[in-house]
């Protein structure tokens, strides 16, 4: 599964916030397909565009058993 990393160690959750972010890897948003993760995070940066710069946001690809993150 695909989840989104804001900066380093900082993962994109659906809920309230500017964006909703949590340090909680197990709890970041997964997403199936990796056009869709890049489609949401290309629509967040482009809503915090003029107030928060996220320079390091990416997608990242996680393990679903041993949870660890790789690229």
């Amino acid at each position: 599964m695909y989840i989104i990393e804001f900066e380093k160690g900082v993962y994109h959750i659906e809920g309230k916030g500017d964006p909703a972010r949590t340090l909680v890897l197990s709890n970041a948003k997964s997403f199936s397909d990796k056009q869709i993760a890049e489609f949401k995070l290309r629509n967040i940066i482009k809503t915090l565009k003029g107030f928060r710069a996220f320079e390091n946001a990416k997608v990242r690809w996680r393990d679903e058993v041993s949870m660890k993150l790789t690229n």
